[in-house]
């Protein structure tokens, strides 16, 4: 049966990035000198989302460990593979890191990377969970009400959860697969135009994070449901119920969670990783990661070497596997040597 492509048209657009062949040489320029120039950390996707905000904040903490500019840029497309595509086809010196989130996970089933997670090292700042929420004018007050509805109409109600191969449409694929929550899926590109759909009622409802709603529920605008979690989050003085209470069969996929950071090619020199991990701890403790931490409503993780290793491939394992048998993936993960969980 030939398989149901919903990106074909990004997956087109990572074919005239292209994707590495082969790795350069891997800390060509690493010296006791590290860095010998100001850092670059390339972020894969636009300006004012989380993943551009953690890193700026992260970049600027980071700098009087490092004893040189750490700059934060910005290089979007091919849902962040033209950024990740760039930093791995540079030396890997340690000069320039590559700003993702847990979305580059799913790179290399969706074609758009050739690397997997073993491949890259990761420092993972924080991340907010996943809220399903609905426009504060709808009648559905509860998630038993809406799931009532959905399981009464299936594939009708319609859903926006940014992106395809987003940590919250993956959520989503798993909440379909696991409770029978069948809904339409309507792609956006992005969280905020996922949202917006929702308030003029193109959607009936959204699933992003909290950091990116938290405006619109602050402001009365959408009616949160449920949080991606097997534990409510107090948001606002009001109990956000999580998501376990009524499909008690999601635990057994999480964590599916949003982690946004930077990353750098595993193949780096120890030396160089010892330099950048000494100025990530530093800069977790830095002011500016505490305030993007509030304003984004993120739990901060910091996240290094093996902990945070352990963890992508963990997700990894569950964001691709999702993405093939929904039909999305582009590559069987079992051909890159991902198991299924």
């Amino acid at each position: 049966m030939k398989r149901r492509l919903f990106i074909a048209d990004v997956i087109a657009m990572a074919a005239l990035v292209g994707v590495s062949a082969c790795s350069p040489n891997s800390g060509s320029d690493s010296t006791a000198e590290y860095p010998a120039r100001p850092v670059n950390i390339i972020v894969y996707s636009s300006a004012g989302g989380a993943t551009d905000l953690a890193n700026r904040a992260i970049a600027e903490g980071m700098r009087p460990a490092m004893g040189k500019d750490v700059i934060a840029s910005n290089m979007p497309g091919a849902l962040g593979g033209t950024a990740v595509n760039y930093v791995w086809n540079q030396a890997h010196d340690g000069h320039r890191l590559v700003g993702i989130s847990e979305g580059a996970l799913g790179h290399s089933v969706l074609g758009l990377h050739d690397k997997t997670a073993k491949d890259w090292d990761y420092f993972m700042v924080g991340g907010t969970p996943g809220i399903l929420s609905v426009n504060a004018k709808s009648s559905y007050k509860t998630f038993e009400e809406l799931d009532t509805a959905v399981k009464a109409n299936p594939g009708k109600m319609t859903i926006s959860t940014s992106v395809p191969g987003s940590v919250w449409n993956v959520q989503w694929l798993n909440t379909k697969r696991l409770g029978g929550f069948d809904t339409k899926f309507i792609p956006y590109p992005g969280s905020a135009p996922s949202q917006t759909a929702a308030l003029s009622g193109e959607v009936d409802m959204v699933w992003t994070g909290l950091g990116e709603q938290s405006e619109l529920l602050k402001g009365g605008y959408l009616r949160p449901l449920a949080v991606f979690d097997n534990k409510g989050i107090e948001f606002e003085g009001h109990t956000i119920p999580p998501i376990t209470d009524f499909i008690p069969e999601l635990e057994s996929v999480m964590p599916i969670n949003q982690f946004v950071g930077f990353a750098i090619p595993s193949d780096t020199s120890n030396e160089v990783k010892a330099k950048i991990t000494t100025a990530f701890e530093a800069g977790m403790k830095s002011q500016n990661v505490k305030d993007f931490a509030v304003a984004k409503h993120s739990n901060l993780l910091g996240l290094h070497g093996d902990s945070a290793k352990a963890l992508a491939l963990q997700q990894e394992k569950t964001m691709t596997w999702t993405l093939w048998d929904a039909g999305i993936a582009k590559t069987n993960p079992a051909d890159l040597g991902i198991e299924k969980p």
